[in-house]
């Protein structure tokens, strides 16, 4: 273990110079979409609870959100699970029919108030006027209500991914008002703030490591430096979700992943195989190439491992009772074991992965949300951008010291190993070590 890593988790200077601007978040004066009278917007060009199906998709097992909406949702559900908050979703996007139900539910209750009534049409036609119906809205199961840890949790970090309380909603905002309910405006909503964005995933890095392109949950790719299109999974009809993305080990192609499984090939990584057709206990967080690059593990968040192309199971923690949800996945060198990474920081070691150390008895300002192997060690990486190095994986800086605005997602190691990316949620990436920034 480095003790550099965990005494002082500097912010070193290292390739990163042009990216400290960009961590700094909103520049003073910025108008903020987070604001009681900000509502969600409309869907351009269509009906409202009668949206198709191209424009949804699944962001948890009984939450179907508005594309738009849906990856900054997955990125904040995640966030709290890694905390171990109980926050869940008990509907997301909300059908024409529904909307009927739910005005003549409260009606019958003596609270009409309490539902977006739907209107009517100069047809006559009933025409959906909820947020809900636009899939920008989305009911959180909180187990508890104002006040309680889950609610104060969305109220202090909620803003961040773009989704906001609406004053109606806010306690005396109205004769009904809900906690659970929140809307996304990080388009900056009926208001026109300005925008929040948070919906990347994860990183892939080009050929000599001479560039890389950020990929969204949508599954689409901005590129910087020299790193080449090879393809985006943005006019796929995708059901769910990306959670995470790999690079081959040439860097001349990558996989992104859906939460369901499902993966998607492009350049020379080759497709071998997918849960998307499973039915699975939990989504899929994760991702990592064997080193021939003919296969390829996926984990779920329960640790449950799944083995494709040449990837050996080797085991996993899906029978187990695990103190928090896996976040992270890497193979050892050989291929013939891998490291599983909980958000506790906890490791699970199988194959001839060895144990190098772990985060799981320390006290973190923020939990753990990726890893990366080298050569004898690995490197955890915290939402808060902190680096913990173990074994011989050198400790090259970090972030910690100076939180980005927004959560890191992710951290990718050079081809060399003599360096990592770090990927905020917004797009910043910053290198340390002989990662270059490129934008």
């Amino acid at each position: 273990m480095q003790a550099s890593s965990l005494t002082s988790r500097l912010f070193v200077l290292v390739g990163a110079a042009s990216a400290l601007v960009m961590l700094s978040g909103n520049p003073a004066g910025a108008a903020s979409p987070i604001n009681f009278d900000n509502r969600g917007t409309t869907v351009a060009g269509s009906t409202n609870g009668v949206l198709a199906s191209s424009q949804l998709i699944n962001v948890a097992a009984n939450c179907v959100a508005s594309r738009a909406a849906a990856p900054s949702l997955a990125l904040l559900l995640k966030s709290a699970q890694y905390r171990g908050l109980s926050i869940t979703t008990n509907e997301c996007y909300r059908p024409l029919s529904g909307q009927v139900t739910q005005s003549q539910l409260a009606s019958s209750r003596g609270n009409s108030a309490c539902a977006a009534t739907p209107a009517r049409s100069s047809t006559g036609a009933v025409v959906g006027t909820s947020i809900h119906g636009w899939g920008k809205a989305v009911d959180f199961g909180l187990n508890g209500g104002f006040g309680s840890v889950n609610y104060n949790y969305l109220k202090q970090v909620a803003g961040a991914y773009g989704w906001n309380h609406p004053g109606f909603a806010e306690p005396g905002g109205s004769p009904c008002p809900e906690p659970w309910h929140w809307e996304w405006v990080g388009d900056g909503g009926t208001l026109g703030a300005d925008s929040v964005r948070a919906d990347v995933i994860g990183l892939v890095p080009s050929a000599g490591d001479a560039g890389y392109a950020v990929v969204t949950g949508l599954g689409g790719t901005q590129r910087f430096g020299a790193a080449v299109d090879y393809g985006s999974a943005t006019d796929i009809p995708l059901s769910w979700v990306m959670s995470g993305a790999a690079a081959t080990a040439d860097r001349k192609g990558y996989w992104m992943l859906g939460a369901d499984g499902g993966v998607f090939s492009f350049g020379d990584a080759a497709f071998y195989g997918s849960t998307g057709a499973m039915r699975l206990n939990k989504p899929i967080v994760a991702m990592a190439p064997t080193p021939t690059g003919k296969g390829y593990w996926l984990v779920a968040s329960d640790g449950g491992v799944f083995s494709f192309g040449d990837a050996t199971y080797h085991g996993s923690t899906g029978a187990m009772r695990i103190n928090r949800p896996v976040v992270g996945m890497s193979s050892t060198p050989s291929g013939n074991g891998y490291w599983l990474v909980a958000s506790d920081g906890g490791i699970f070691s199988f194959g001839d992965a060895q144990f190098h150390g772990s985060t799981g008895a320390m006290k973190l300002n923020q939990p753990i949300v990726g890893m990366a192997s080298s050569a004898g060690g690995y490197r955890l990486v915290a939402s808060d951008g902190g680096i913990f190095s173990f074994g011989d994986a050198p400790f090259y800086g970090s972030a910690g010291a100076n939180p980005p605005a927004q959560p890191v997602v992710a951290i990718t190691p050079t081809t060399t190993g003599a360096g990592y990316w770090m990927t905020v949620a917004n797009g910043t990436v910053v290198g340390y070590g002989d990662a270059k920034t490129f934008g």
